[in-house]
């Protein structure tokens, strides 16, 4: 049996995980054709099936559980030796930003574990909107971002992550869709958001009437309004608790636009510290009002130093 390449075995990994080729090529940032011939090539140098399609979704063989368990812990080392290597003597200190319903995922978790591997790098992370993050990177108060895509202006150093799609939500025992007005929990109107907008102006255009009966910044606090069943939520699919109900096409509400999530990096965010953040986050994370001047201050926390 031939060495089995890091590249094919990452493919690999991250379809068995998401479960399909179409969703793979999206976080992998390549087409499914490119990774048919990746998954035909590990097969061949393994001597068995990995995968089994049935439709759209993918099924991970038998002997493809076999080796996605070491791939992944093969994975694991790679990235922890290209790691070590290149930022063992790094210093510095990096200020990160992030949406909430990001810093709710698994990104805490790699930056700490990032702060394991650089442990002369201090980490500051700060939650925002999309449009407090993006406007912090203009004016260089922040070093990286995690944000909305839609905020970057021309001058804006970003490279894409991953799409993030939005939903309706509401409670399971709850049917708000013959209610006139519909009972809205979104971002307060004053806040910039294009997800939101954009699907204001799709209902205003449906003919139906609307009201906001619960508005916050806090990611935490739409999801409690939610589950308290205050009214239809536009969350997105990441950002989802077991005890709420999607609502399907079906039911008539306009979709909402994918949002594109990027990693902004300031104009003058050029440490080398910043480097080696931006690298690994890049390497993980890629497998993913108006004018008023930003009067309140972020909520942050520090990692690692």
């Amino acid at each position: 049996m031939n060495d089995l390449p890091v590249d094919l075995l990452r493919s690999f990994v991250t379809i068995a995980e998401v479960g399909s080729f179409s969703r793979a090529a999206e976080q992998l940032y390549r087409t499914q054709p490119a990774l048919s011939l990746q998954i035909k090539r590990l097969e061949e140098m393994a001597g068995v099936r990995l995968l089994e399609r049935s439709g759209r979704q993918v099924r991970v063989t038998e002997a493809g559980q076999v080796l996605l368990t070491y791939a992944r812990r093969i994975l694991d080392l790679h990235e922890e030796a290209l790691a070590r290597l290149s930022a063992v003597d790094t210093e510095g200190a990096v200020r990160v930003g992030v949406l909430e319903e990001v810093a709710l995922g698994p990104l805490v978790d790699l930056l700490t574990k990032f702060g394991r591997l650089c442990t002369k790098i201090q980490i500051e992370l700060v939650v925002a909107t999309s449009w407090d993050l993006a406007r912090a990177i203009r004016e260089n108060r922040l070093g990286l971002a995690v944000a909305n895509r839609a905020y970057a202006t021309d001058e804006t150093d970003v490279q894409p992550l991953w799409q993030e799609e939005y939903v309706w939500a509401t409670h399971p025992d709850y049917d708000f869709l013959d209610e006139d007005p519909l009972p809205l929990i979104l971002d307060p109107l004053d806040c910039p958001w294009n997800v939101r907008d954009r699907v204001l102006a799709a209902l205003d255009a449906q003919g139906r009437a609307w009201r906001i009966v619960f508005s916050s910044l806090s990611l935490s606090a739409q999801q409690a309004a939610v589950r308290a069943g205050l009214g239809l939520g536009l969350l997105a699919r990441s950002a989802l608790t077991p005890d709420v109900r999607v609502l399907p096409p079906e039911a008539g509400l306009p979709a909402a636009p994918t949002a594109e999530i990027a990693l902004y990096r300031a104009a003058n965010a050029t440490s080398p510290a910043c480097e080696r953040l931006a690298e690994f986050l890049l390497t993980h994370l890629c497998a993913a009002p108006g004018t008023t001047p930003l009067d309140t201050p972020f909520r942050s926390l520090t990692i690692g130093g």
